[in-house]
């Protein structure tokens, strides 16, 4: 069978305050969830975090991982790669996981904030987890 392939995106309109506050939000909903910085990373240790703070909530993108749909050991395995002399890099969505790029200062609107955005890929026959994980998020 065929799947269907969904790719939902969601435009959000958070300061950094508001995306602490959704981290713990959505942690307290979803004990398995899980936040990643994205890359670039200097080797294997990747930035994990249960919640996120006002640092990491700076303009900064990341992934949310549902760590029972896809275990760390697992995206570390299968969804980063190691470009040699350089860095280590990750997927930022897919099974069990969804992207979220943050918003940041509009230039031409000092005080307004452009766009954000939560996105996510998964096939929607084979990944039913990811789609309810999508949803709930």
């Amino acid at each position: 069978m065929i799947g269907k392939i969904k790719l939902p995106a969601l435009e959000i309109f958070m300061t950094a305050v508001d995306v602490v506050e959704f981290s713990k939000i959505l942690k307290d909903q979803i004990e398995s969830v899980k936040f990643i910085k994205q890359f670039p990373w200097p080797d294997l240790n990747i930035p994990i975090f249960d919640v996120l703070d006002m640092e990491i909530a700076k303009n900064i993108n990341f992934s949310i991982i549902n760590t029972e749909i896809l275990r760390i050991e697992r995206y570390k395995k299968e969804c980063v790669t190691h470009y040699p002399g350089c860095s280590y890099s990750g997927d930022i969505a897919g099974e069990g996981f969804i992207r979220f790029s943050c918003s940041c200062i509009a230039d031409y609107a000092p005080e307004s904030l452009m766009n954000g955005r939560l996105t996510a890929t998964y096939d929607l026959v084979k990944e039913p987890e990811t789609d309810k994980f999508v949803k709930a998020v």
